[in-house]
């Protein structure tokens, strides 16, 4: 599949300060491609020119928002539209870390899939615009000689404040395209009751932000259903269970 990419420049960018190391999938969230393209190009926006459920209504229209673009904007098409420079550092990621590290723009790659998200019932992703992705991504891991593993969900970096891209994103098929990770469980056991310390050590190698408290509290739960939304999206309810500890063990065991 060879892919469209127009470019759409935006000014929102500086210099990255480290090497690239991960790429970050990201929803945009909004009405359509046309607005998320106007929002990741805007130097100055304000809330009156992004009216919408992610805001409250009562938000007085000159209040300024925070700058914000991507490296990669996907549309429903699969038409790519580049905005930034995969050698400059593109902010995407806001508030965020990855393996202890925060600053997850200087060391990332961004792209934004076009999809209203969950403001809008979280729409199915067309085939044509997964594909896209699926080789985009692709070529991104073969240019910065990447393992499929360095592609991650914004709400793995940003667990409990992020959703996207959200729990009907395909990742498993990703994976079995070579452009993500997917944990094989068979032959794999989960224990008879749930180890907690055991449990954030393995969310803690796998890369999400958590400390080893030895109990399962509210940081525990919200980074369990990052993981659950991306590997068991079946429910996402930050339990401890059986195939959420069964899914966790292999996909930590798969990426050591």
């Amino acid at each position: 599949m060879s892919l469209r990419i127009e470019e759409y420049p935006s000014p929102n960018y500086d210099q990255r300060t480290r090497a690239i190391d991960l790429v970050v999938l990201h929803y945009t969230g909004m009405h359509d491609a046309r607005t998320a393209l106007k929002r990741l190009c805007d130097p100055a926006p304000l809330a009156g020119h992004y009216p919408g459920p992610w805001q409250n209504a009562d938000t007085p229209a000159d209040t300024p928002l925070g700058r914000a673009s991507a490296h990669y904007v996907v549309d429903e098409r699969g038409v790519i539209f580049r905005l930034v420079g995969e050698h400059l550092r593109a902010w995407h990621a806001g508030v965020s870390s990855w393996e202890g590290e925060g600053d997850v723009n200087s060391r990332s790659i961004g792209i934004e899939i076009v999809n209203g998200g969950h403001d809008f019932d979280l729409p199915e992703f067309p085939l044509a615009q997964v594909d896209a992705v699926i080789v985009l991504v692709r070529q991104i891991l073969q240019r910065w000689e990447l393992h499929p593993s360095r592609v991650v969900a914004h709400s793995d970096i940003a667990p409990g404040r992020k959703r996207d891209p959200g729990e009907k994103f395909p990742w498993k098929r990703l994976a079995q395209a070579g452009a993500s990770i997917w944990p094989d469980a068979s032959g794999i056991a989960a224990s008879a009751e749930a180890d907690i310390a055991l449990l954030q050590r393995q969310l803690r190698a796998f890369g999400y932000g958590l400390d080893e408290a030895g109990a399962h509290g509210e940081r525990t739960r919200v980074v369990l259903e990052a993981f659950q939304r991306r590997f068991r999206a079946s429910r996402i309810d930050g339990a401890a269970d059986a195939e959420t500890r069964t899914l966790l063990a292999a996909l930590t065991k798969s990426t050591r």
